[in-house]
């Protein structure tokens, strides 16, 4: 006989942050049901695809997407030296953060996927971040246990940061729906984790308002009306 844990639905859940040093951290996942997986990746798939062969930008299907490098025209696959002149240069610029937006849709059109974002004002963060890592894993272990799934955690990094195997350790172990401790890989190898930086991101931006990324401070709630958030915690 089947276990309520191993006939519960199971949802992969990649996340990543966002914010600056001095006044906002953020945070965004993705998360998708494992029956639901192949058919994500290849929307994924047929995203990266789409920016390669777009005459426009040629970034590489392999090459890894960060939304602040992409939203200052900047990185290996997406810097033009020599761009003939201003309006090239502006004409550019503005492909390259088209890219953000372009991801937002690709991760809304994910069949089933879930999005939260969270953010906590700071004049601390060193001491916020992680505890807004922390937030967000008791309120992602709270929506599992609401809708009676479990939930596999995957973050960007090489586990040297602690904050959330810390805060997974403390969750109520009656109830605790995150299986086992969360998983870390590298963005430069997973797409999911490359869309949940475009996430946090512009989750960040619509929270922060800064003047010069005005042109995104609506792309999150455009893209994503139904999200969860961006939520203060």
């Amino acid at each position: 006989m089947a276990t309520q844990e191993s006939a519960a639905p199971l949802r992969i859940i990649f996340a990543d942050d966002a914010g600056d040093s001095r006044t906002i951290a953020a945070f965004a996942s993705l998360s998708v049901h494992l029956d639901d997986m192949e058919a994500a990746k290849k929307d994924l798939l047929r995203f990266r695809s789409a920016l390669e062969g777009d005459p426009d930008l040629g970034i590489p299907i392999d090459a890894s997407l960060h939304a602040q490098d992409l939203a200052a025209g900047r990185g290996r696959h997406v810097y033009r030296p020599g761009l003939p002149d201003r309006q090239a240069r502006e004409a550019h610029l503005a492909h390259c953060r088209g890219v953000i937006r372009r991801g937002l849709g690709a991760v809304a059109g994910i069949p089933g996927v879930r999005v939260t974002a969270v953010y906590r004002e700071t004049g601390d963060y060193g001491r916020d971040r992680p505890a807004l890592q922390r937030a967000w894993l008791a309120r992602v272990n709270a929506e599992l246990a609401a809708s009676g799934e479990y939930g596999v955690v995957v973050v960007d990094g090489d586990g040297t940061e602690t904050a959330l195997i810390d805060a997974y350790h403390d969750l109520p172990e009656h109830d605790r729906r995150i299986q086992g401790v969360p998983v870390f890989e590298s963005a430069r190898i997973n797409y999911f984790l490359q869309a949940a930086d475009l996430l946090a991101y512009a989750a960040y931006q619509s929270v922060a308002k800064r003047p010069e990324r005005e042109f995104m401070w609506d792309w999150f709630g455009a893209a994503l009306p139904w999200a969860d958030g961006p939520c203060a915690l």
